[in-house]
C-alpha cells in the first residue's frame, strides 16, 4: 500500500475533501508515515476496520515480559528532570512490552472497541479514544481521554475523579485542545468535563478512563481544506503534552530506548473515515505490533511533577489488556 509524507497526504485529503469522495485515513504519530485508502478500494487494501461488535468470540489470553524497570526509570527520570525544570507541564511517556498472544487477526476480530484497525501482518489496533468528529453543518467535537484506574473496590470511579494528579493531567490536556481547536475554529466549548467510561477486560477486570468532550464551530466550507486544519491538531494533544513543541522534543529523547528503533510508529497517531458529508477520527491507542522478534504491547501514560515511578510503570502494565 502506498504511503504518503505529510505534505502529500495533506494534498490528497484536501481535494477529496473538496469533490466529497469517501476515504479512510492512517496517520503516524510522526505525520511522515500515512496512508490514504478510497472506500471503493477498501476490499483490496491491507487495511481492515470494524466498529465495536466482534465477529468471533475466540478465547483470547497474552501473556506479559514486562519492560525492565531500570529501563522505564530512566527514561521517567530525564522526564521528571524536564518537569522540574519547567520545560514541560505533561508529558506523556510511552514504551513497548514484549508479549505473547493469538494473532493480530484474532485479535482484530475478537476485541470490543468503538473503532477497530488492522494493518495485515503489521500490527491491530482497538481503540476507545475518539480524536476529532465534525458533522455536515461544522460542528466540530474532540474528547480527549486522559486518567486510567483499574476498578478496585466500590469507590474506584470517585477516587480516580478525586485523585489530584489525574485532575491536574487531565486540566492541562484539556486546556490544551481548546487551545488547538482555538487556532482552526470558533466558538470553542467544554461540553462535559471529566466522564468515566469503564471498559472491561480480557483478564476479567475493568479499566476506568477519563474523558471530557470539547465543541467548536468549523466554516461552512470545512471539507474544502479538510488535510490542511486536520494536519494542525496532529499529534494528537492527549498523547504528547504541554506546551506542545517542546514536550514532543522532551519525548523523542526520552522513548529512544523504549521503542523498536525509538520511534512509535502508527502508535498514538490517528485514524479516521471521511464518509463524503461528515468526518470522524480516533487516537491510536491500544496497540499491538508485530515485528521480527515476535508481539509488542505499546503503552503510556502522562507524568507530571507529582508523578511517583513506580506507579507509572504500573500503569503502562495496566493498559496491556485485549477489551472483550
Amino acid at each position: 500500500m502506498k504511503v504518503f509524507d505529510q505534505k502529500d497526504t495533506v494534498t490528497i485529503m484536501n481535494k477529496l475533501g473538496r469533490e466529497r469522495r469517501p476515504f479512510l485515513f492512517v496517520i503516524s504519530y510522526d505525520k511522515e508515515e500515512n496512508h490514504i485508502v478510497e472506500w471503493e478500494e477498501i476490499e483490496d487494501s491491507p487495511c481492515h476496520l470494524q466498529f465495536k461488535t466482534p465477529t468471533s468470540s475466540i478465547p483470547l489470553h497474552i501473556e506479559v515480559e514486562p519492560l525492565d524497570f531500570k529501563t522505564y526509570k530512566k527514561a521517567f527520570d530525564y522526564v521528571h528532570g524536564q518537569l522540574l525544570e519547567g520545560n514541560s507541564f505533561l508529558t506523556n511517556l510511552t514504551a513497548s512490552t514484549r508479549i505473547k498472544g493469538p494473532e493480530l487477526r484474532d485479535i482484530f476480530h475478537s476485541a470490543k472497541a468503538p473503532f477497530k484497525l488492522m494493518l495485515e501482518d503489521r500490527w491491530v489496533c482497538f481503540t476507545p479514544e475518539k480524536f476529532v468528529s465534525v458533522e455536515p453543518n461544522g460542528l466540530l467535537s474532540t474528547f480527549p481521554m486522559k486518567g486510567t484506574k483499574v476498578e478496585i473496590g466500590a469507590h474506584a470511579e470517585r477516587e480516580l475523579l478525586e485523585d489530584p494528579k489525574e485532575l491536574f493531567e487531565h486540566t492541562t490536556i484539556v486546556d490544551l485542545l481548546r487551545n488547538d481547536l482555538s487556532q482552526i475554529s470558533s466558538e470553542v466549548h467544554v461540553r462535559r468535563f471529566r466522564y468515566i467510561e469503564p471498559i472491561n477486560r480480557s483478564d476479567g477486570s475493568t479499566l476506568l478512563q477519563m474523558s471530557s468532550e470539547i465543541t467548536a464551530k468549523l466554516g461552512p466550507n470545512w471539507n474544502e481544506t479538510l488535510g490542511e486544519w486536520f494536519f494542525k491538531l496532529l499529534p494528537a494533544g492527549s498523547i504528547c503534552g504541554a506546551p506542545k513543541a517542546e514536550t514532543l522534543k522532551i519525548i523523542q529523547e526520552a522513548e529512544k530506548n523504549l521503542h523498536p528503533d525509538g520511534k512509535r510508529g502508527f502508535y498514538t497517531g490517528v485514524a479516521g473515515i471521511y464518509d463524503g458529508e461528515q468526518l470522524f477520527s480516533y487516537v491510536l491507542i491500544r496497540f499491538i505490533e508485530k515485528n521480527r522478534d515476535g508481539l509488542i504491547f505499546k503503552s503510556g501514560g502522562g507524568i507530571t511533577f507529582k508523578s511517583e515511578v513506580e506507579k507509572e510503570y504500573e500503569e503502562i502494565l495496566q493498559k496491556i489488556y485485549i477489551p472483550l
